[in-house]
Parts: C-alpha cells; sequence; structure tokens
C-alpha cells in the first residue's frame, strides 16, 4: 500500500469537505446552524454537469454551479429571517427540495435515471506546479490536483483573515455569540446573517462544482453522500476555527482514502470499510460530547464551590 498515494488521494476526497466546511464556517460564526450544505451541492454538481454538457464550457459550468447554490442558500435565508421559519426545518426542506429538483431535473431534461454522464462532458485537468512537483514526496502529494482543489485550500487562510482580521469578521462573530448586544451596538444582525449564508452558498457551490466536474466526470442522485454533515462534524471538533476545521476535513478525506484502499490490500469487504468515514465522523462527535459535558461539569463545580 503506497502511503504517498492515499496522501494524495486524501487530499483530492477532502476538496469538497473544506469547501463545504468552510462554507459552514461561516454561519456558524454567525450563530446558525446551516444543515442544507448538502442540499446545495447537489443543486451545484447538477447545474456545472448540465451546464458543461450544455456549453462545453467550463468557466460557465462554474458560474452555473455557484449561481444555483447562491440561489438555494438566498431561499433558505429567507425562509429563516423573511417567514421567521426555524432554521432546522428550513435546512431539512431546502435539502429535500434539491435533492428533489436535481432527480427531477435530472430525468426529464438529461434522460438519465439515477446517473448522468457522457464522454463529451469537459472536466478540470491536473495542474503541476514546477517548484512543489520537484520536492521528494511532498510533491507527489500536493502537486498534480485540478485548480479547484488548491482554490479550496486557498480559501482558508482567506476566511481565517475575513473572521479575525476585519471589521466585518468582528461583526460576524459578535452577532454569533451576542446578537442582542450586537443589535443594540448598531449592527444590522439580519443583514449579516443573510450575507454569511449567501457566501456559504458561494463556497459549496465550488464543492458541487468539483464532485462532478473535477473528483468524477458524472452526476448521480445523491452524490454529495452527506459530506455537509460530516463538514459539520469537523467544525464543531474544531470549535469553529478555519485551520482546525479544514485539518479535521482532511482527516476525514483520509479516513474514505483508506475505506477506498483498505479492501484492496487486506480482501475485507468493500461495503464493511466504507463505513470508516462514518465511523469517523461519530467519534469525532462523541467527543465533541463529552468534551462539551466535561467543561459543562467543570463550570457547575466551579458555581458550586461560589455557593
Amino acid at each position: 500500500m503506497d502511503v504517498v498515494e492515499i496522501l494524495y488521494s486524501a487530499v483530492r476526497v477532502s476538496t469538497p469537505l473544506v469547501f463545504a466546511a468552510m462554507g459552514g464556517l461561516l454561519t456558524y460564526q454567525a450563530g446558525m446552524l446551516n444543515i442544507a450544505l448538502d442540499g446545495f451541492m447537489i443543486a451545484a454538481a447538477f447545474a456545472g454537469i448540465a451546464t458543461a454538457y450544455a456549453t462545453g464550457s467550463l468557466e460557465l459550468a462554474l458560474i452555473a454551479a455557484v449561481v444555483s447554490s447562491v440561489l438555494l442558500a438566498a431561499l433558505m435565508a429567507t425562509f429563516t429571517f423573511r417567514f421567521k421559519a426555524d432554521i432546522f426545518i428550513a435546512g431539512i426542506a431546502v435539502t429535500f427540495l434539491a435533492y428533489g429538483l436535481t432527480a427531477l431535473l435530472l430525468k426529464g431534461v438529461l434522460g438519465e435515471d439515477g446517473v448522468f454522464m457522457s464522454s463529451t462532458i469537459p472536466r478540470f485537468s491536473p495542474i503541476t506546479i514546477p517548484l512543489i512537483a520537484d520536492i521528494p514526496i511532498l510533491g507527489r502529494i500536493l502537486s498534480g490536483h485540478t485548480i479547484l482543489v488548491y482554490v479550496a485550500y486557498l480559501f482558508i487562510p482567506v476566511i481565517a483573515w475575513a473572521l479575525y482580521k476585519t471589521r466585518w469578521g468582528l461583526r460576524v462573530r459578535m452577532v454569533g455569540e451576542a446578537p442582542e448586544a450586537a443589535a443594540a451596538a448598531g449592527v444590522k444582525v439580519t443583514s449579516l446573517k443573510f450575507q454569511t449564508m449567501l457566501l456559504s452558498g458561494v463556497l459549496c457551490g465550488f464543492g458541487g462544482a468539483y464532485l462532478s466536474l473535477a473528483y468524477v466526470s458524472l452526476f448521480a442522485n445523491q452524490m454529495t453522500a452527506e459530506r455537509g454533515l460530516i463538514a459539520l462534524a469537523a467544525i464543531f471538533f474544531a470549535k469553529g476555527r478555519p485551520l482546525a476545521t479544514a485539518l479535521v476535513a482532511l482527516l476525514f478525506g483520509l479516513a474514505t482514502a483508506l475505506s477506498v484502499r483498505l479492501p484492496q490490500v487486506t480482501g475485507a469487504a468493500p461495503q464493511l470499510l466504507q463505513l470508516i468515514p462514518y465511523l469517523v465522523t461519530v467519534l469525532a462527535l462523541v467527543i465533541v460530547g463529552l468534551r462539551t459535558a466535561s467543561a459543562r461539569n467543570k463550570h457547575g463545580a466551579w458555581k458550586f464551590s461560589l455557593d
């Protein structure tokens, strides 16, 4: 088993998780649990592949993917802020809408049921980075990916800078931690939440486009495979910190890469080993729960000692 090849695969596999996690992190910092990340990505994946098939243009496909995801994000924000719907219910509704609509369009527009692929669909090509490619071992891991892989990882420092080095980021975090105090200070709470939701749509649009145009060159019903929920687990585990969230997403990507490679080495049933990413997700959530319970117990003991 080639460890370098597994790490290379982990970088590829974790890319849509990084996009989704960065998008979910923005809404998380604004005090919102966005469970519609899967819905945003599946809509983007379909729009991207349908546009690429119709036009032969990857640029137009990427724009269509992002626009479709942002429209769903705007719809969810409208449900939540204008009509005062519970954000959890709104997220479920938007996700089911995205799943149903893409399945309907797959059958009605592309004439396929379940999976659509075509040899005429363009896809993003790998890029060899001269300086990095020459580095032993590291070059084999980091070079040779598509442009969207590098975009995903470049978003991490950009989002960290926006959240912790700008006035806008300070206001977003203030809204997430103390919305009443933020409103009293003159911050437009609803407007900032709307902005983070739309930005979440932008990032998930890139993630969906990557899935259908770079990771594979096809569209399948529910091909996001709960990556949005795994991204949320990464956010919770990392407490909403951009770099730590990306590292956890990379860990989940490594678990997925292992689940694909191990059957070839061990001879174990692939169906069994495909549970690895989900087991890692559950383990991460258990650790988060134990950590939260421990913090509450310490806080309770501290309060008791004061009394």
